[in-house]
């Protein structure tokens, strides 16, 4: 198994701004600044866009409910030059999703996980102003959360908050039961996905796992690792992009968040290819947590970056 490639777009941007600094030394103020710009917007570009060909995973958003830079939790999967799928909707993924140069028209899902707003907040903005089809997957509700065709409706039903949106997109939601086996969500020429319920907390949550001819990649979404048949559902992929919130040391929330010891043992047991980091959190010692993760998990990592790119081979 071949390794993915990642590509990470910060160093570009913080040339960008030295080239600026620079240029403000020789040239006058408006001109610099407007090639300053320039150059940045272009560099910035170049390295968030994924390549034209084969399969990519992209970070639209890597961090949780915290402000801390990084938007929170979203994800594109890119195949051959077109954005075919999207995984969660966190807050600043829209501005993520415009920068990589994705296409709302070109997904064949936009799945969500759960109703916490770090990972469903921004679906109205994406939408705004676009028209068309769309298929959305969610999971089934509970008496504090909305299943998937309850959020949608509030949202853009004929009563919902942003009704303006109602004539806009003709939505096809696929429902999945949190307490049903794996379940087939999409079946399509480029790919086949299927999601899982998974424990956290009080929240109906859905993993997912996506198949390629490139290879497979699951997304854990947030969950506490207490359920054995998720090991059994990322079993042998290629890349298992893990929500890394919880900290070994047993602080915050253990019914919501896995420690990192736990995804190393889930990670080695189902032979999973590469782990991912994600959904990182301002409130958490990483480096104390990734030492944890090691302890148990001796194969490659990734630790996520928004906008980067992770090829599939």
């Amino acid at each position: 198994m071949s390794q993915p490639v990642v590509t990470n777009p910060k160093p570009c941007r913080s040339l960008a701004v030295r080239l600026f600094s620079l240029l403000s030394i020789f040239l006058t103020r408006p001109f610099a600044m407007a090639l300053a710009i320039t150059a940045f917007a272009t560099s910035a570009q170049a390295q968030s866009i994924c390549s034209a060909n084969g399969v990519q995973l992209q970070i639209l958003g890597s961090g949780g409910p915290f402000g801390s830079g990084r938007a929170s939790a979203g994800y594109l999967l890119w195949i051959d030059g077109q954005s075919r799928l999207m995984v969660d909707a966190g807050g600043g993924t829209f501005a993520r999703f415009h920068e990589a140069g994705a296409n709302l028209q070109d997904l064949e899902l936009l799945a969500l996980s759960h109703f916490h707003p770090d990972h469903s907040a921004e679906l109205p903005a994406l939408l705004w102003p676009q028209n068309g089809e769309l298929t959305i997957s969610g999971p089934s509700g509970s008496a504090e959360f909305p299943s998937v065709d309850a959020y949608l409706d509030g949202l853009l039903g004929p009563n919902g908050v942003f009704r303006v949106l109602n004539q806009r997109f003709d939505i096809d939601s696929v429902m999945i039961d949190v307490g049903s086996p794996a379940t087939e969500v999409l079946s399509s020429d480029s790919m086949t996905i299927s999601a899982k319920g998974v424990p956290h907390g009080d929240v109906p949550t859905l993993a997912y796992r996506v198949e390629t001819s490139a290879g497979s990649i699951a997304f854990s979404s947030d969950q506490n690792g207490s359920d054995p048949s998720f090991t059994e559902f990322v079993q042998g992929v290629d890349v298992l992009v893990v929500h890394f919130a919880g900290n070994e040391d047993g602080s915050g929330r253990g019914d919501l968040h896995a420690k990192p010891s736990v995804w190393g043992k889930i990670a080695s047991d189902a032979n999973v290819g590469r782990l991912v980091l994600s959904h990182l959190m301002s409130n958490q010692n990483i480096e104390n947590n990734v030492d944890a993760l090691k302890q148990v998990w001796t194969g490659p990592l990734t630790i996520a970056e928004d906008l980067m790119c992770l090829e599939i081979k």
